[in-house]
């Protein structure tokens, strides 16, 4: 009898996380259903494979740390430098606000599955990235 009430509530817990899940993911191009939250998603280091429908010269890195560190690396041609600032969820998750040396920018997510994040900027140019 106890098997059967624990095996209830698991089969519950799991309905639950599930539609909580379906209910929390949905971005345009975005998959439907993710046992991952978005956080866990977004959490790594990204490679920029496109810019404005170009792939970009040198490599472009974007890192976000799950404790809302952000790290910009750009390196091209043995050149290499970094930009280090902050990041927090908008707009009820449907929006990254980065925060470097004071200046900010709004990143709206169009795209964001473990494996890759789709994102427009204030510019309405879209970023394809690849995670690393």
């Amino acid at each position: 009898m106890k098997v059967q009430k624990f095996s209830k509530k698991l089969m519950f817990a799991a309905a639950v996380v599930i539609l909580l899940n379906f209910s929390n993911c949905k971005y345009d191009d975005g998959p439907a259903v993710s046992l991952l939250t978005k956080t866990m998603r977004l959490t790594g280091e990204w490679e920029v494979v496109e810019y404005d429908n170009e792939k970009p010269e040198g490599h472009l890195y974007l890192e976000f740390e799950k404790d809302g560190d952000f790290t910009f690396t750009y390196s091209y041609d043995g050149y290499s430098y970094s930009y280090e600032g902050d990041w927090e969820w908008e707009s009820g998750k449907e929006a990254i606000e980065v925060t470097v040396d004071g200046e900010k920018e709004e990143f709206e997510i169009l795209r964001l599955t473990n494996k890759e994040l789709w994102f427009e900027d204030e510019d309405n140019d879209e970023w394809q990235c690849e995670k690393e």
